[in-house]
């Protein structure tokens, strides 16, 4: 493995581990809800909207290297139900979104594959453009960029949602 996907890798895997210790106490009734403060729903991101967004990307970086992205795709309501301008929804009746299992299974198997594949990848790769849009190159102009932001800066960015989500939900702190 080269140095770049070592560092990647490294990164994304504590992203995951990270995003999945998110889900301690998170029940299938409470995974599409929006918080609530003093009664009125909080509009934020709740886990279901987040691990299903999330979701989406492995397959994104994966067209960008050039690879099948078969194994990670998402069947398209999904993709449209947690593309980036979808609204999240409050779902008390567990109606809208898919179920908690299968969300979380797809993110975790999703990046599960992901950090396989950029593991695989030299530093040549790495460091090469990418076959993404044009809003992708100038955001992150090589692969190993690419790669770098969405196994860990795009997914933080998101996992913080559902760390803020967890407080106004009563959980706390997974970290103690």
């Amino acid at each position: 493995m080269g140095y770049m996907a070592e560092m990647i890798t490294a990164c994304g895997q504590r992203s995951v581990g990270i995003a999945a210790m998110m889900n301690k106490g998170v029940t299938p009734e409470t995974f599409a809800r929006l918080a609530t403060k003093d009664g009125e729903p909080v509009q934020t991101n709740h886990p279901a909207f987040v691990y299903g967004h999330l979701a989406i990307y492995p397959k994104r970086l994966l067209e960008m290297a050039g690879e099948d992205p078969s194994p990670v795709a998402l069947p398209e309501e999904m993709e449209v139900m947690f593309a980036s301008k979808a609204e999240c929804r409050d779902d008390p009746d567990g109606t809208i979104y898919p179920p908690m299992q299968d969300v979380v299974q797809r993110f975790m198997g999703g990046y599960s594959h992901a950090i396989e594949r950029v593991g695989a990848w030299d530093d040549e790769k790495l460091a090469g453009p990418h076959q993404g849009a044009e809003a992708y190159q100038k955001l992150a102009p090589t692969l190993g960029i690419a790669a770098a932001f969405f196994l860990t800066t795009h997914m933080a960015m998101h996992v913080g949602q559902v760390s803020a989500w967890r407080r106004f939900m009563g959980l706390g702190s997974v970290f103690g």
